[in-house]
């Protein structure tokens, strides 16, 4: 990836307005494509969605406030995602969820080359709000990502923690087929319709498949972990998450 830096549709079960518990379980680079704000003019914009598994809610009863697990009818956790435009800059709503999220502001040794996939098996607290009836059918979107009461944990997931990492999956089209981009193309393969055809769209799988392109000139492995080096590992000693 180029990166080292909410709810579903249909029958699927949304959650309601609230604040809730989650822990980090998925990254997606979705690479670069033009987009426009606002109706503004097309401009290249390099897309990230971070996934949560959500799994408590937060109630207040009698003036008092405790934590009540919520879960779907078949007994696995919600899911809440947001999508960022691949950027550090302050003004980033990517830069901004990661500060509020880690509950104190970025070094510039930080900055110099942050690592996404530090996130994965962390935990949050979600501010969950309702949208307008024209996004998405009104139903919930993250609002805020905070650092959670009592700090930031790595913890286990139900779910596989999963990074999909653009730049990897183009070197299956490039001439530069390995396990790792093998493992990209399988993860894709799982993505809704909509987010398959957005990654297979993007400038950086276009380039590689274009028949002009040799694999000399495809990009090289990389990716999520340039807004550094892409790592999953999940060190659970770790005192500071990211």
């Amino acid at each position: 990836m180029g990166l080292t830096i909410s709810s579903g549709g249909g029958d699927y079960e949304n959650l309601e307005a609230g604040r809730y518990k989650a822990t980090c379980y998925k990254l997606v680079d979705a690479g670069t494509r033009e987009e426009s704000y606002q109706d503004g003019p097309l401009k290249k914009r390099h897309l990230v969605y971070i996934y949560w598994e959500v799994t408590h809610k937060q109630e207040v009863d009698d003036g008092a406030e405790h934590w009540e697990e919520v879960r779907m009818a078949d007994g696995r956790p919600f899911s809440a995602s947001k999508k960022y435009t691949a950027s550090l800059n302050e003004n980033a709503a990517l830069f901004k969820d990661l500060k509020s999220w880690r509950g104190r502001p970025f070094s510039d040794v930080d900055l110099a080359g942050f690592e996404l996939p530090k996130v994965l098996g962390v935990t949050a607290e979600l501010e969950m709000i309702k949208q307008n009836k024209d996004e998405l059918g009104g139903r919930v979107k993250v609002e805020g990502v905070y650092k959670p009461e009592g700090g930031m944990k790595k913890v286990t997931t139900s779910n596989n923690l999963q990074c999909f990492d653009i730049d990897v999956y183009a070197q299956e089209f490039a001439g530069k087929s390995s396990d790792e981009s093998k493992a990209m193309c399988d993860m894709l393969e799982d993505m809704p319709p909509w987010m398959i055809e957005e990654i297979d769209q993007s400038f950086e799988v276009q380039a590689v498949r274009n028949k002009n392109t040799s694999p000399a000139s495809a990009p090289e492995p990389g990716g999520l972990a340039d807004l550094a080096k892409a790592d999953t590992k999940i060190d659970f000693d770790d005192d500071i998450p990211f």
